[in-house]
């Protein structure tokens, strides 16, 4: 690569880095949750606190209907009792998800469990139940209202349940509506659900205020898809509802090695998640991030007896989503520190913290391959996307545009970057200079 074609995709990469900046989100647009769960020695309040520090504007709480109304016509609304004093005071509005699906549950009051989901019996008894939240919870501010949780699951590709579920859908949104002017309705689906049934989950969207998703990178084995492919799920999804605002209401990356992933994995995917999340601030309103903590072994164990699923890696999926570790008083993960970093940088907190990469120095996924960690101090990897790619091999450029390191690889490489100056540093692929990452050297 010749000196001024290098400087030639250094300004083209400036370029594309301003256009980025510009649309980047903010929070007068765009919301940040965090699902927010206990570490074992510390109350709610505290895992709260680290939540709105970071920059929280918003959170989720879900509810199935069966935990409302625990047997026919009999209710407990000690969650909404509470919820209606807690929340207001600290002026955080609520995602409130009342699941009569709960991915691969069915989740509605035993003697309804007989009857489709559009018999007007249960359909008026949904409405029956949300006047009673609505009584206990007057206060509570609600950012929307989620019909259902991960519902594809249990729907499948059975047309005629979904019509059923998309009838009852509709008449309790517009009830909803009734009794909080103003509210904005949502049905989550699955990501991979969406794509699947993409014609049935349009005609149940057709009428929602947001489109509600539900998100882990995930293969059918519960291990980890690359990093890379978020990009690809949020173009996907966009395309796919271009005209309404979109909020994953679910989103997470496991840490376990049983899910071949690890916390610096993790931490690329808050990373990544924010490059592209900024591309698309017009489109995907708000991200909620599932968990605040690990899962205790506890919750693990009743989470896998609930949904029937007793694997490994599904196991290790639940107990290591957390963004903070779970033991003692809870210790923050490298994903935790990074979503603070991501957060403080478009302006969503003002936390004493420095922050190492900019807003997009974490430009670490290319067409032709990845790049981690990034910054790195000692060790990076180099992970290709697929083998044509690999066998041509890497370029590492300096700042200055001086050619420092040319390697042949194979699928993935490790480069000791001990004896590399500090400072920002170019990688591209030989026979494609245009493919072009930048990483920092600390």
């Amino acid at each position: 690569m010749k000196i001024k074609t290098f400087f030639n995709l250094v300004a083209v990469w400036v370029l594309y880095s301003t256009t980025i900046a510009n649309a980047q989100i903010k929070p007068a647009t765009n919301r940040i949750a965090v699902d927010i769960n206990m570490p074992q020695n510390k109350g709610y309040d505290s895992a709260f606190a680290l939540g709105t520090k970071l920059g929280m504007t918003q959170m989720g709480l879900s509810q199935t209907w069966t935990a409302i109304e625990t047997s026919p016509n009999k209710f407990d609304f000690w969650v909404f009792d509470i919820a209606n004093i807690y929340y207001p005071a600290y002026n955080i509005p609520i995602d409130l998800t009342i699941a009569p699906i709960n991915t691969n549950r069915l989740e509605v009051p035993s003697d309804l469990t007989s009857k489709a989901f559009n018999n007007p019996v249960v359909i008026g008894r949904f409405k029956t139940l949300l006047d009673s939240i609505k009584k206990h919870a007057p206060k509570l501010k609600l950012s929307s209202l989620v019909i259902g949780s991960e519902s594809d699951v249990y729907l499948g590709n059975n047309s005629t349940k979904w019509a059923e579920f998309n009838t009852f859908y509709d008449s309790v949104s517009t009830y909803a509506k009734t009794l909080w002017p103003g509210l904005k309705v949502a049905s989550e689906l699955t990501f991979n659900g969406m794509i699947a049934q993409n014609v049935l989950a349009q005609k149940l969207n057709a009428n929602s205020d947001y489109i509600g998703v539900s998100h882990y990178p995930l293969n059918s084995d519960f291990t980890v898809q690359p990093i890379s492919t978020i990009p690809s799920i949020f173009d996907t999804i966009v395309a796919l509802y271009p005209k309404k605002p979109i909020c994953f209401y679910q989103y997470g990356y496991p840490s376990s090695a049983s899910c071949k992933s690890s916390e610096e994995l993790q931490r690329q995917f808050i990373a990544q998640t924010f490059t592209t999340w900024d591309k698309y601030a017009a489109n995907i309103k708000m991200i909620d991030f599932t968990w605040l903590h690990d899962l205790d072994t506890a919750s693990v164990s009743y989470n896998s007896k609930y949904y029937g699923i007793k694997d490994t890696s599904f196991l290790e999926f639940l107990h290591t989503l957390g963004l903070r570790e779970w033991f003692g008083n809870g210790k923050d993960k490298p994903a935790f520190l990074e979503l603070e970093c991501q957060a403080k940088q478009r302006g969503y907190n003002n936390l004493k913290i420095t922050c190492v990469s900019g807003i997009n120095d974490e430009n670490t996924s290319s067409d032709g391959f990845t790049i981690y960690p990034n910054p790195a101090t000692e060790n990076l990897t180099i992970n290709f996307s697929n083998n044509q790619n690999s066998t041509e091999g890497i370029q590492i450029y300096n700042a200055i545009g001086v050619l420092v390191m040319e390697v042949e690889v194979a699928q993935s490489i490790q480069i000791n970057t001990i004896d590399f100056a500090k400072g920002l540093y170019f990688i591209c692929l030989k026979n494609h200079p245009e493919q072009l990452l930048k990483f920092i050297r600390l």
